[in-house]
């Protein structure tokens, strides 16, 4: 299974757009995110400890989390890469079944995760959220869906998708 989605992490005082994209293939067992240097391992166990603690069992299989786009050697101020956990962890939780998301093309998340579970979601203005399609060079014709927490104001062109209710249908196995 494969997947693909969008995401913007600040940096610097402005945004910056990043592809990121998953698999999972029969390889050895296990987790890798790819693309953020030394912040990889300790997001990976944060994955691993929230998955446990929501009693999530994986297949046996190799799940590869990639970043592509202008971060690796930057020098992020104030823990800046955390806005890519939200949808690292999307993209894990689908690609081991364990969300109802058959893909992530069209879909856009942005945001830190305590170990906790609560999400800080990167709040961007109307005129911020309307630059998406640009910024990701989508078509006219496609609607962008936004994976936020239930009170975040999504502009009014987007579909808004509630990070609540996804949560809350979590597959446990």
């Amino acid at each position: 299974m494969n997947m693909r989605t969008k995401s913007l992490y600040p940096f610097a005082g402005q945004y910056c757009p990043v592809d990121i994209f998953g698999y999972a293939s029969n390889g050895i067992p296990g987790i890798e995110i790819v693309g953020l240097g030394k912040y990889s391992r300790s997001m990976k166990e944060k994955f691993i400890y929230l998955s446990r603690e929501r009693k999530l069992r994986f297949p046996l299989k190799r799940f590869v989390l990639c970043i592509e786009g202008e971060v690796e050697g930057k020098k992020f101020k104030e823990e800046e890469y955390r806005y890519l956990e939200l949808p690292l962890l999307l993209m894990l939780w689908s690609l081991t079944g364990h969300l109802p998301l058959g893909h992530l093309e069209d879909c856009f998340a942005s945001g830190k995760i305590s170990v906790e579970g609560e999400v800080s979601a990167l709040l961007l203005n109307n005129q911020e959220q309307e630059n998406l399609n640009e910024i990701f060079k989508l078509d006219d014709d496609q609607v962008l869906k936004i994976i936020a927490p239930e009170k975040t104001a999504v502009f009014s062109d987007y579909y808004h998708l509630p990070l609540e209710a996804l949560f809350a249908s979590l597959i446990k196995s």
